[in-house]
């Protein structure tokens, strides 16, 4: 798995186990079978020492479930934050936070416009720490409407009888909202 770094940034850098990796992809694993779907690995170096690490990729098995113009604009706006991994005592220190705000100023530039995190249900210590990071998140079972240039469709933490995941949202430039049946994406009425 290769780890993406931007030098620009503070707290990320090249980490010399990590060069080859990171020569070869930059961070970007394609899905060959699944031609325009990205998967995206980022870490985080603290002192050229690996803390953390963030994977993000196309909902694969929610874009496969639409056709057409549909499919293509989900498959390139759409990211789901898989994976937040940061080594426990660099936790308080910002490492999560970093990696967050760069996965998504990174991917926002190659035109995601929504991030997507499902977490445990019960672990509120994870929902609240994305809802302190501007996501929305939606109660148990609920989904996220979406409006598409081909028409509406919505996303959910998984099968319908399974209540155990929650949805975090984040849709930059967009007001995420809650309604009766779920989330919902909205014009932002500052923009």
């Amino acid at each position: 798995m290769a780890i993406a770094a931007d030098a620009g940034i503070p707290g990320f850098g090249e980490g010399d186990d990590l060069r080859a990796a990171l020569d070869r992809s930059g961070g970007r694993i394609e899905l060959p079978d699944l031609p325009g779907m990205t998967g995206w690995c980022f870490g985080a170096l603290i002192s050229g020492r690996l803390v953390g690490v963030l994977y993000a990729c196309t909902p694969v098995d929610f874009v496969l479930s639409h056709r057409g113009e549909q499919r293509a604009w989900l498959g390139r706006s759409v990211v789901e934050i898989e994976i937040v991994a940061v080594e426990a005592g660099c936790r308080v220190g910002g490492a999560g936070t970093a990696l967050l705000g760069h996965a998504e100023r990174f991917l926002g530039e190659r035109g995601v416009e929504l991030f997507v995190a499902k977490g445990d249900a019960g672990d509120m210590p994870v929902m609240r720490w994305y809802r302190h990071r501007g996501y929305r998140v939606a109660d148990a079972g609920q989904s996220c409407l979406l409006e598409t240039p081909a028409g509406a469709t919505s996303i959910d933490a998984g099968p319908a009888h399974d209540r155990r995941w929650r949805l975090a949202i984040k849709a930059p430039g967009k007001s995420v909202v809650r309604g009766v049946r779920g989330l919902r994406l909205e014009p932002n009425p500052s923009a």
